[in-house]
């Protein structure tokens, strides 16, 4: 009886190993890029079923869970999905890192008055935003360029684009204007880049 025992754990074993490695090789969802990865006013975005897959191969399924759930108690709507919010940046790949990184819980309120500006005086004006980039970790910051006390290092800031059509002379005037009103107040950063990229933070009253 052991020995029967001894075989069919043997067999099982095996069993479970042959379907772990058959699932290298397995196709199907048939994923394509475009399934991960979508062109956005001319940045490589990541979707959603991305994110999911970086989620789970770092375990980090309740530390992300602890961040939707204070976003959530602190009142931020869902137009502004949480992975984007959670995207370092488009150029992860030119610069060998992460597609998205975990902010530490003291900087969470520095992003809940972010969003919560955008989404009070910037959305209402030029509609929808998607994030291009958010939170970053000090490897990516540098090989991105980002100023040596970005604001991004410490979950306050982010890179946004409209998801509606408008000029960029429009959308330059309208967050010009924006600002002016009520920057000083929220301690707003602007800054106006390339194209209808744009950053706001909430961390220190200034534009450029």
């Amino acid at each position: 009886m052991r020995y029967l025992f001894i075989l069919v754990s043997i067999f099982v074993s095996f069993n479970l190993y042959a379907d772990n490695i058959s699932k290298l090789y397995e196709d199907k969802e048939k994923l394509q890029y475009d399934d991960l990865v979508v062109d956005i006013r001319g940045y490589k975005v990541p979707t959603r079923a991305a994110f999911k897959g970086w989620v789970l191969l770092n375990h980090a399924e309740d530390k992300v869970k602890g961040i939707a759930d204070y976003f959530r108690a602190e009142g931020i709507e869902v137009s502004m999905p949480l992975y984007l919010i959670l995207l370092q940046g488009t150029d992860w790949v030119m610069n060998n890192t992460s597609l998205f990184t975990l902010p530490n819980k003291k900087h969470l309120p520095d992003m809940v008055n972010t969003i919560k500006f955008i989404q009070q005086y910037i959305e209402p004006e030029i509609g929808i935003v998607i994030p291009v980039s958010g939170e970053r970790s000090a490897a990516f910051n540098k090989s991105a360029g980002g100023a040596g006390l970005s604001k991004h290092l410490i979950f306050c800031a982010l890179d946004m684009v409209p998801r509606e059509d408008i000029s960029r002379p429009e959308l330059h005037k309208k967050l010009k204007a924006i600002h002016k009103k009520y920057g000083a107040k929220y301690k707003v950063g602007l800054g106006l880049y390339s194209g209808v990229r744009f950053h706001i933070d909430t961390c220190g009253y200034r534009a450029w």
